[in-house]
């Protein structure tokens, strides 16, 4: 049987890692990884042992249908592998991925979820004690309708199925993606545009917000986050649920966008995710951990941005808030990285004639120091996001593959891992040990 790393030695390696670390006797520590290399439930409970190797606290795993899904062709194809996945279905089918269907119409089944708690049930975890369950609110398959109750029962149950495999699975919450991949949903705006035809530039259904205002629309989007938090709690009671952006990319879009600033909440594409966090923090338990991992930090590596993105979050969003002693007892703050980013890609791969999406194509595994991130700019940029923020980061890998760390390494068992994807030096596992060391 192949083994997933060709094996090379780290100086120094840490003890299991618990869920926390003492900082201040406060902050918990969570350095966790997600994106197109991260392993489905099955790879992760079968190849533990091998994936542990990398000192992070733990994967975003994903849960594959037990059930085949219809391809674009028409024929049906296995979703679930015996060997599991180091990638995403490759047909890009969202039902191949049962956490990015929690919007839509169809009530997640008991059979969709039970395998995947089986997994993660079977796996023995040492170093992965903060593993969360990934999922997508972004990607309805039509204009949302904040005042359908119908469907949101429906949501409120599958946010409930999703939160049933983590605590079960014994993972630490959710990462949720609020990015919006197809209809609109945090832009009053956009959701009361009748709907269009281009799929690039899909609009909302005016007839759903005929006749309501928007502070009625407000409410009504507050209403649904305390519904959505307690569809949550009625499985996990004590849970970190990480946005990788929140209301603090609303903040950014009325107080700092630099290319184009809105003048309310009202206005801003992101508007209605502010008082969708605020129904959340109001229904939730005060057990319930919020994380806005401000996910356009990805690339933010001087403490005087790092400061200002946390001033951003615990002041500019409180200030949009409506609950704010809520918002300051369990809003935290985290930090996103893409490991393999350059900030310059875009403009570069321009100027070169390199075909979009550009997508890191600069990262080059062979040459550390060389990247944008070498593994000393890492380590000294984890360890100001650790004092900084709350003490959560998040990884979102596009190229970078923490799992392979050679060029000859491959996937256990043959699994399908992404084919864009380039091996990752253990140097760089050394720098995150380094970074956690100050704060051990």
């Amino acid at each position: 049987m192949a083994r997933i790393f060709t094996l090379t030695t780290v100086a120094c390696v840490l003890p299991a890692v618990l869920i926390s670390y003492a900082f201040g006797g406060s902050k918990e520590i969570m350095i966790v990884t997600s994106g197109n290399n991260a392993p489905d439930s099955v790879y992760l409970s079968r190849n533990t042992a091998d994936l542990e190797r990398v000192p992070l606290d733990g994967v975003a795993t994903w849960i594959a249908t037990p059930f085949p899904v219809r391809l674009e062709d028409g024929t049906m194809d296995t979703a679930r592998l015996a060997g599991g996945r180091l990638c995403r279905h490759p047909s890009g089918v969202d039902t191949a991925d049962v956490g990015q269907t929690v919007v839509y119409k169809q009530r997640i089944s008991d059979d969709y979820i039970a395998p995947a708690i089986k997994d993660l049930r079977s796996a023995r975890f040492h170093r992965f004690r903060s593993n969360l369950i990934h999922c997508i609110t972004g990607n309805a398959t039509g204009p949302i309708n904040w005042f359908d109750d119908e469907w949101w029962d429906t949501i409120c149950h599958n946010i409930r199925q999703i939160s049933k495999v983590a605590k079960q699975g014994g993972c630490r919450g959710l990462l949720i993606d609020p990015e919006v991949y197809s209809y609109p949903w945090w832009s009053y705006g956009v959701l009361t545009e009748t709907e269009g035809t281009d799929h690039a530039h899909r609009r909302g259904n005016k007839d759903f917000y005929d006749g309501k205002t928007y502070e009625e629309t407000r409410a009504k989007v507050r209403q649904r986050g305390r519904e959505f938090a307690r569809g949550i709690n009625a499985e996990f009671e004590d849970p970190v649920v990480m946005f990788f952006h929140a209301s603090g990319y609303t903040a950014r879009q009325i107080y700092h966008d630099g290319l184009k600033r809105w003048p309310t909440v009202e206005e801003a594409p992101f508007g209605l995710i502010v008082p969708f966090i605020d129904g959340m923090l109001e229904g939730s338990t005060d057990r319930t951990v919020i994380v806005d991992c401000t996910s356009q930090s990805k690339w933010w590596v001087g403490r005087e941005r790092l400061e200002a993105a946390r001033k951003r979050v615990k002041e500019d969003a409180r200030k949009l808030s409506r609950v704010p002693k809520l918002f300051d007892q369990k809003m935290k703050v985290g930090f996103t990285y893409r490991l393999g980013v350059n900030p310059q890609e875009e403009a570069i791969g321009q100027q070169k004639g390199v075909a979009p999406p550009y997508e890191s194509w600069m990262y080059d595994p062979s040459s550390p120091d060389s990247n944008f991130f070498s593994p000393q700019r890492l380590e000294d940029t984890l360890k100001m996001a650790l004092e900084i923020g709350d003490g959560y980061v998040l990884f979102w890998n596009y190229r970078a593959n923490w799992w392979l760390d050679s060029a000859e390494a491959r996937p256990a068992d043959g699994a399908p891992a992404n084919s864009k994807s380039r091996w990752v030096s253990p140097v760089y596992w050394q720098a995150i040990e380094n970074a956690r060391a100050a704060f051990d």
